[in-house]
């Protein structure tokens, strides 16, 4: 009988779980979603518990849908970044601090520019940065003391899901990687990253191979779900290298390009890679795979922004006439000759991940004078969010090799315009893949590892189709090569305003 394998994808905002057939593609799916918890400035937490219940239901609602199959396994995927601090009864001490959370934010720029957080990010390959657990703990420990005092542990979503299954903490070297606590290159915890925060190995999970299969599954939660105690379990990984994989992008030279709210740029290698100015990350994908790449926080959310105070007429008009608004700004920007008429845009709204790491970054247009338009300066802000992901490409091929070919997924897929953009500013044409699942997928096919069903990653490549191939147009291609080194040496410039900017909004926030 043909069996179901079940990936399960703890993201930032949804939990879903994937059933998968035999041959890689969709039977079912089901998911829910849960808010993210703003009260202050820089908080971005998560309830706990709504997110556990969320993976339970989504595991059932997929069981009972592909009854009376069997589920050969079950593999997860989880958003990195999060931290959970747990008493010795193992209940939360605090909600999911999730990688949005700025709060840290003072701590890791003491580390900036320091030899400790150069040797730190040349052990763990995290950049000093407030979204990794490595700050919030010390975060935690300054502000919160009485909560560090308490924890006996410190730990991720996943972990906690795991605990509540098997009653054990334990965690995969993919996700511990995401923590800024975990060697890349002995595959352990960092002695010197734990001596700095002042906390020992056995606050942390037990550390395993992502494909460590785990049974035993807790009586009750067995029979709510629908499984039987003996289901396989594997621990999987993190969403970013799983994405890679999910996308089939494991042969060297190709690399993967996601475009959401946010988005990154990641390059599977055989070997882990640092750079030598902090400017990228490099995590675990499994024994013999690491991931290197750059996230940014400022990716079509930026066009999001833009929409809301450019071009707001033809929006308009657009709705009124039944149209799709987004399309609508996508034909006025078409019509605007490739550079916008010389005008440049700093996508730096949210500050900035890769390749700037930098929480206080800020957006800018530049060379703007009266002849430009709404039409040009949305050109501009589309540009600009495509010549941030140039940069990160640049830093990953002098680290990893020259790329070949790009599979692209998100939102930014569903414009023809963004599309031809991106493919002009980067230079390589793009795949755009039928993977929509890609994280999912990644978890189901470490999980086929696991129990035999394949006998190498090298098979995901056979998973994924590719439906469309974008090409860069040479002109436009030409046309974004001069602007690139404009465009590199205005943000180096601007950059030493970011912290003076952010003290002087500081300063007049406070007289109001």
């Amino acid at each position: 009988m043909e069996k179901v394998a079940i990936g399960v994808d703890i993201g930032t905002t949804q939990t879903k779980a994937v059933g998968f057939n035999e041959d890689g593609t969709v039977r079912t799916s089901a998911y829910v979603r849960y808010p993210l918890i703003q009260e202050t400035e820089g908080m971005a937490e998560q309830d706990v518990e709504q997110i556990f219940q969320a993976a339970v239901s989504c595991i059932g609602q997929v069981v009972s849908a592909v009854q009376p199959l069997e589920i050969s396994v079950i593999s997860f995927s989880t958003a990195m970044h999060g931290l959970i601090a747990v008493d010795e009864n193992g209940q939360p001490l605090t909600r999911v601090i999730t990688w949005a959370d700025n709060r840290a934010e003072k701590y890791a720029e003491a580390f900036k520019n320091t030899l400790l957080g150069q040797t730190i990010y040349q052990n763990t390959g995290m950049p000093m940065h407030p979204m990794t657990p490595f700050h919030k703990i010390r975060w935690l420990k300054e502000q919160h003391a009485e909560i560090f005092d308490r924890a006996k542990k410190f730990i991720g979503m996943k972990e906690y899901i795991f605990y509540r299954f098997f009653n054990r903490y334990i965690t995969d070297f993919s996700t511990a990687s995401g923590t800024g606590f975990f060697n890349i290159h002995t595959l352990d915890w960092d002695q010197q990253a734990l001596e700095e925060m002042q906390i020992t190995q056995e606050q942390l999970p037990l550390l395993a191979s992502p494909t460590y299969q785990m049974s035993g599954l807790d009586k009750e939660l067995a029979e709510q779900v629908g499984l039987t105690e003996q289901t396989i379990f594997v621990l999987g990984g993190a969403d970013g290298p799983l994405s890679n994989l999910g996308l089939g992008a494991i042969a060297k030279g190709t690399a993967t390009l996601t475009v959401g709210t946010s988005g990154a740029l990641r390059y599977i290698v055989d070997q882990p890679y640092v750079h030598p100015q902090a400017e990228t990350f490099c995590c675990v994908l499994d024994e013999t795979h690491w991931v290197i790449g750059g996230a940014t926080s400022n990716g079509a959310g930026i066009f999001d922004w833009a929409c809301e105070n450019l071009l707001k007429e033809v929006q308009s008009d657009a709705r009124t006439a039944g149209k799709n608004s987004y399309d609508a700004v996508m034909e006025q920007v078409k019509e605007v000759p490739a550079g916008a008429k010389g005008l440049l845009f700093h996508p730096y709204l949210l500050g900035e991940r890769a390749p700037l790491w930098d929480a206080e970054a800020a957006g800018s247009f530049v060379g703007l004078k009266r002849n430009h338009d709404d039409k040009m300066m949305m050109r501009a802000v589309i540009e600009g969010i495509c010549l941030n992901f140039k940069r990160i490409l640049t830093e990953l091929e002098e680290l990893g090799g020259s790329v070949q070919e790009i599979r692209a997924t998100g939102g930014f897929a569903d414009s023809e315009v963004f599309k031809e953009i991106m493919a002009d500013v980067l230079g390589y044409e793009l795949s755009l893949t039928e993977s929509i699942e890609a994280s999912a997928l990644g978890a189901v096919l470490l999980g086929w590892q696991s129990i035999g069903k394949i006998d190498d990653l090298e098979q995901a490549c056979k998973h994924v189709q590719i439906y469309e191939t974008v090409i860069p147009t040479p002109s436009r291609n030409q046309i974004y090569q001069q602007l690139y080194p404009i465009y590199l040496a205005t943000q180096q410039q601007l950059s030493a305003s970011y912290h003076q900017l952010a003290k002087l909004r500081a300063d007049l926030d406070g007289l109001f």
